[in-house]
């Protein structure tokens, strides 16, 4: 599937350039396609292609300018996401970047584009000091980020799961800060924190931690897992006999790692960035049926992360006549509103974080197939899951 995006790039790269024709808007992108979230980087990539091509109408162009993505993978490698953002910069000549499927790799990337004077959009990593305390200029983002998450998840959990918390996380920027917001959430809504548990990102043997969790008796488990993890986790869960003793609430995952997991989930308690089947507007509709045409399935997690990446950018594009020159684009995206998959998204002016409803959901079997689906429980409004300001450093 992901050559069929790159396919596409590649035929607009190399598609002749008529005298008419003004010179192209370079877009390059830097994401996960291999390593252990390659999952979240391909689907965010699809829904980016998708995003442009709803935008512009099927055209990929704004103010006759075609619109060309120069994809390079980064494996999940933040020295190596560095390096290839540098070399799309300064040996392709991108106009904006577009990224990342790592909150490590986005963080390199937020200082290249405050170097290089080039716009970043961020779709996927949800590290909050990427809109917080490292935050500058030059960053916009359409991802939720871990406190809209927690907003949404950990509200729900702390109001009707239980009282006391554990937490499981990995040691990393993404898994400390979901963590802390979590944490920050079920203690504001009356919770307890009984247990804090780190282990290292590339960890697949969880059997040992979750034995400690397990003496520990807490009402609720917080796993902040992501990627092929996650299901090696949830499988050792059962296994360690989780079910019916501890209750699980955490964010929802990608669904190949669902349907992996078989009914290892059954019960989750999730926050919910999009799942397909929730929103109910002309947009989701047309990422729905367009995704399932090109790509043979509906929209998965971060599908609409990237989706709403490529409407934004056209949406600017379009306000400054194709001009990519940041000093245009930021002012034209800083406080914009704009309709996408969950309904309206807003870049907040302050921290450039785009503001968007959460859903709150719970994974019960499919009733004929041996794996979860999410079950909806509520939306949760924009303004109710916007993240507190943090000021930059």
């Amino acid at each position: 599937m992901l050559d069929r995006i790159l396919g596409r790039s590649k035929r607009l790269g190399e598609k002749p350039v008529s005298a008419e024709k003004k010179p192209e808007i370079k877009i390059g992108v830097v994401a996960c396609k291999t390593g252990l979230i390659a999952n979240y980087g391909i689907t965010a990539l699809q829904g980016l292609e998708l995003g442009i091509e709803y935008a512009t109408q099927g055209s990929w162009e704004v103010a006759g300018r075609p619109i060309r993505l120069l994809v390079e993978d980064d494996d999940g490698d933040p020295n190596l996401g560095e390096l290839k953002a540098q070399s799309l910069v300064q040996h392709e000549k991108v106009d904006i970047l577009q990224g990342c499927t790592s909150s490590g790799v986005s963080i390199k990337l937020a200082r290249v584009a405050q170097e290089q004077k080039r716009l970043l959009m961020v779709a996927v990593a949800a590290t909050g000091v990427l809109t917080g305390e490292w935050f500058n200029r030059y960053i916009f983002r359409t991802a939720a980020n871990t406190f809209q998450d927690a907003a949404a998840g950990g509200k729900y959990a702390a109001e009707h799961l239980g009282r006391n918390f554990c937490f499981f996380s990995p040691d990393y920027i993404w898994g400390q800060q979901s963590r802390s917001a979590w944490w920050k959430v079920i203690e504001q809504h009356g919770g307890q924190i009984v247990g804090d548990i780190l282990a290292a990102p590339d960890e697949q043997n969880f059997r040992p931690y979750l034995r400690d969790i397990l003496a520990k008796k807490p009402d609720v488990l917080v796993p902040s897992w992501v990627g092929n993890a996650v299901t090696n986790l949830f499988i050792q869960m059962a296994e360690e006999g989780f079910s019916g003793r501890i209750k699980i609430a955490g964010n929802l995952v990608d669904r190949e790692n669902i349907i992996a997991a078989g009914k290892a989930m059954v019960g989750l308690v999730c926050a919910v960035k999009y799942h397909y089947e929730f929103p109910k507007n002309a947009v989701n509709a047309w990422l729905t049926d367009h995704h399932r045409q090109k790509f043979g399935l509906p929209p998965d997690l971060l599908t609409e992360s990237g989706f709403t990446s490529g409407v934004a950018l056209v949406r600017a594009l379009t306000q400054t006549a194709g001009d990519p020159d940041p000093e245009g684009l930021i002012p034209a995206l800083e406080g914009m509103s704009f309709d996408g998959p969950k309904g309206v998204y807003t870049f907040r002016p302050e921290d450039h974080q785009a503001l968007q409803p959460m859903y709150v959901a719970e994974l019960v079997m499919h009733p004929v197939q041996p794996y979860c689906i999410p079950q909806f429980i509520r939306e949760v409004p924009a303004e109710e899951a916007a993240p507190p300001f943090v000021r930059p450093r």
